[in-house]
C-alpha cells in the first residue's frame, strides 16, 4: 500500500519527466528503492534512499535524507549537492503516505 501510494503521488506531481515503475519500501531498515523511467534516458534509473527521518509538523510533515545512491554517477552528484542531509516540507495531500512511512 505505502508503495503503491508513493508512485502514484510521484507519477502524478512530476510524469512530464517520465515515470516511476517501481517501489519498495522498507519502514524498519529507513530505505526507499525507487525505479525512474526517465524521459530521454534508454535504461531505467535505480535510486536507493537511506536514512530518511520524517517529523510531523502540526497537519503536515518533513523529510531528511540520509544518504542515498543512483545508478548513474551524475544522479547520485546531484542528490549529495541538492537533497542528502536537507530537509523538504511535504505536501499535506502526502499526509497518508508520511503515516505508513514513519
Amino acid at each position: 500500500m505505502i508503495a503503491a501510494g508513493v508512485r502514484s503521488f510521484f507519477n502524478s506531481k512530476y510524469g512530464r519527466f517520465g515515470q516511476m515503475s517501481d517501489v519498495t519500501v522498507d519502514t524498519s531498515k529507513r530505505e526507499i528503492r525507487v525505479r525512474l523511467e526517465l524521459v530521454g534516458e534508454s535504461t531505467p534509473i535505480e535510486i536507493q534512499v537511506m536514512n530518511y527521518s520524517i517529523q510531523q509538523q502540526g497537519a503536515g510533515a518533513t523529510l531528511t535524507i540520509g544518504d542515498a545512491v543512483a545508478s548513474r554517477e551524475w544522479i547520485t552528484e546531484l542528490l549529495r549537492e541538492f537533497v542528502i542531509g536537507r530537509t523538504f516540507v511535504l505536501p499535506e495531500r502526502a499526509a497518508g503516505i508520511v503515516k505508513a512511512l514513519m
